[in-house]
């Protein structure tokens, strides 16, 4: 004990630092963990949460919640869209390192921020607590749809299938995302069944876009699509004919289904066009990589552009 040192301080003295050094060592954890989970999640959270977001204001103003109920709503639909997207990345990844280092560097295995089985571990760590979401708050059944998608594409399938089983995903995603944010907020009725059919069927015929995009890393693993078996030129094409499409099929089944008036459905299948024809005339002028990847970017945002004008059409004007 040092001169003039009152017994009982040194014992003190190493108990705080015990205790500053685990805040320390906590907060660099948290902030590794969040640097981890925004590279993981930044490519798809634009067209992972907003959607079920939206379509849980949709079913609130269809349905005339209460202020209360929208919001309490919304904040289930917010963590259960998270909670979705956190499992698919983290699944997807795991098994993507070789492909994300020609296509995605910026992830977190190819970034040196994770590994194979760190990602798989977080993947099965995020599967109860997702379950358990759902059963809390009432949309299980969509939930369950979602997981088990994820798994038979990702843990059971391979490059080789990749063809046929990522449109089921897709389709799945699709459809358990944006009916999970509805049923959180109210019940199902015909109104939603129409807007969940058009959103979950068209836009993932439009997804093979992404193939063009990655196709470098797709011919590494030795991953079939139909960018490389068909050729990026006839991709282009297909999803080009579908974003100018997209504005007349919107007015003429979701919007005039909805029974909103003509000037809604009008105005929203005009906004729409402006985005929706950029992408198509970007898909076919533009063939070089990063042009791909803002216009796939841009094809995310008009995905939620899309559900965006639900809440305008069917609130009760």
């Amino acid at each position: 004990m040092a001169k003039g040192e009152t017994p009982g301080i040194l014992p003190h003295r190493h108990h705080h630092r015990a205790g500053t050094s685990a805040l320390r060592s906590t907060a660099g954890w948290l902030r590794r963990e969040a640097e981890l989970t925004g590279r993981l999640l930044v490519a798809n959270v634009l067209v992972a949460v907003p959607p079920p977001v939206l379509f849980a204001v949709a079913a609130g103003v269809h349905h005339s919640l209460s202020t209360g109920r929208l919001l309490a709503g919304i904040g289930k639909a917010t963590l259960v869209g998270l909670l979705a997207l956190y499992v698919l990345d983290t699944a997807n990844q795991a098994h993507a390192g070789a492909e994300d280092a020609y296509n995605k560097p910026h992830r977190p295995i190819p970034a040196g921020l994770a590994t194979a089985a760190s990602l798989t571990r977080r993947f099965w760590t995020a599967m109860p607590l997702y379950t358990l979401a759902g059963w809390a708050f009432g949309a299980l059944p969509w939930v369950l749809i979602w997981q088990v998608a994820v798994v038979l594409h990702y843990r059971c399938g391979s490059p080789r299938s990749y063809l046929y089983s990522k449109p089921f995903l897709n389709i799945a995603g699709a459809s358990a995302t944006l009916a999970t944010g509805w049923q959180l907020a109210a019940p199902f009725d015909a109104t939603a069944w129409t807007w969940l059919a058009f959103i979950a069927l068209y836009f993932p015929l439009a997804l093979i876009y992404e193939d063009v995009r990655d196709m470098e890393g797709d011919r590494a693993v030795g991953r079939r699509t139909l960018a490389l078996v068909l050729g990026p030129e006839f991709v282009r094409r297909w999803f080009a004919t579908l974003m100018f499409l997209l504005p007349l099929v919107f007015y003429f089944v979701p919007a005039r289904l909805s029974g909103a008036g003509d000037w809604r459905g009008i105005l929203s299948a005009a906004v729409l066009a402006i985005l929706s024809w950029i992408c198509a005339a970007r898909a076919l002028r533009l063939h070089h990589r990063s042009a791909d990847q803002l216009t796939y970017q841009l094809f995310t945002l008009t995905w939620t552009l899309t559900v965006a004008t639900a809440p305008l059409l069917l609130a009760h004007l």
